[in-house]
C-alpha cells in the first residue's frame, strides 16, 4: 500500500472512532434527561371524610405514588403528620417544605419530594403568595395562608441544573389566585436567571384552563414570557378521565374538570401526560383529587 494512503486510512479511521466516541455519550444524555413529575393534592388528615379519612387510605397514596415512580413529587394540603408517614413510606426520597402558617410544621405544606439517587438539591425555600411574601401571610382576598415551595437541582447522570416549584392557590381569593400566579411567574423568572433555566411548576390552582389565571400563567407577565400546560403539548396522553377534583366522587362527570396542573418553560419537552383514575385497584380513593404525571426531558 501506498504510505500516503495508509496515513490517511489510519486518520481516517481515528477520525471516525473520536466522533463515534463523543456520539455516543450524547444520545445517552438526552435518554437519561427523560423524567416524570407528579402533582398530587393529598387531601389533608381531617375527621370529616368517613371511609375516605387518612388512616384508611394513606397505603393507597403511596402505592399510587410509587406506581407513578416520579423523580419529582409536588404533594398539597399535607399536614405534618401526612409528611411524617410519607417521609418514611417513600424509600429513596428526601423532601422540602414547611407548614404555610408558621413556615415550620403548622399549617398544609406544599411539599416537594425528590429522589435522592437523581436529582441533587442545589438551593430551595418557600414564599408566601401574598403582600409580604417572604414571611407567613395571607395575601389579597385569599381564605387562607397560600404558599408556594421551590427547588434548584441538578439532575445527576447529565449536570442539568433546573428549577422546580410546587404551590396552591386559593379557593376563594379571585384576587389573590391571580396576583398568586403572577408572583410564581415573577419568583420562577428570578429563579431561573430570567429564563435561561428549564422550569417547571405544578399544582392545585382551582381554576379551570378557561379562567384569567389561566391566561395570565399560558400568556405571561409583561417581559416574562408564558408557561406551556403539559397537557396541552404532550406528545402522548393517557387520561383516565378529563378532570382531577372529584370530591370523593361526588362531582357529577359533566360538571367535573382539570383543576391540578403542570406547566413548563421553553427549556422542556413534554413526552407524556398523564391523569390517574378516581379509584385505585384496591378500589380506594386515594384523596379527592387524582394526580396528574408529565413526563419531561430537557431540550
Amino acid at each position: 500500500m501506498d504510505m500516503k494512503l495508509f496515513k490517511f486510512s489510519a486518520l481516517l479511521a481515528l477520525t471516525l472512532g473520536l466522533v463515534a466516541s463523543f456520539v455516543s455519550p450524547l444520545k445517552a444524555t438526552a435518554a437519561d434527561d427523560q423524567f416524570r413529575v407528579t402533582s398530587f393534592n393529598i387531601c389533608l388528615a381531617n375527621t370529616v371524610d368517613g371511609d375516605n379519612g387518612w388512616e384508611f387510605r394513606k397505603e393507597t397514596f403511596v402505592e399510587v405514588v410509587k406506581e407513578d415512580d416520579p423523580t419529582l413529587l409536588g404533594v398539597q394540603e399535607a399536614l405534618w403528620t401526612q409528611m411524617e408517614y410519607l417521609d418514611g413510606a417513600l424509600d429513596g426520597y428526601k423532601w422540602v417544605g414547611v407548614g404555610r402558617d408558621d413556615g415550620e410544621k403548622k399549617g398544609e405544606f406544599m411539599a416537594i419530594f425528590y429522589k435522592e439517587d437523581a436529582v441533587e438539591l442545589l438551593d430551595s425555600g418557600t414564599f408566601w403568595l401574598s403582600e409580604t411574601p417572604d414571611k407567613p401571610s395571607k395575601g389579597w382576598d385569599a381564605a387562607c395562608f397560600r404558599t408556594a415551595t421551590w427547588c434548584k437541582f441538578r439532575y445527576k447522570k447529565s449536570g442539568k441544573e433546573f428549577v422546580y416549584a410546587n404551590t396552591h392557590l386559593d379557593h376563594i381569593g379571585t384576587i389573590a389566585r391571580q396576583k398568586g400566579a403572577q408572583l410564581v411567574l415573577e419568583r420562577s423568572w428570578e429563579l431561573t436567571n430570567h429564563g435561561e433555566l428549564p422550569f417547571f411548576v405544578s399544582g392545585d390552582f382551582n381554576v379551570t384552563k378557561e379562567s384569567e389565571v389561566y391566561k395570565t400563567i399560558t400568556g405571561g407577565l409583561g417581559d416574562i414570557p408564558g408557561l406551556v400546560d403539559t397537557n396541552m403539548v404532550a406528545k402522548e396522553h393517557d387520561i383516565a378521565q378529563p378532570y382531577t377534583f372529584h370530591d370523593w366522587g361526588r362531582v357529577p362527570a359533566d360538571k367535573a374538570a382539570i383543576i391540578d396542573f403542570i406547566f413548563v418553560n421553553d427549556k422542556v419537552n413534554v413526552e407524556k401526560f398523564k391523569i390517574n383514575p378516581l379509584k385505585h385497584s384496591n378500589g380506594r380513593y386515594a384523596s379527592d383529587h387524582v394526580s396528574v404525571v408529565a413526563t419531561l426531558s430537557f431540550k
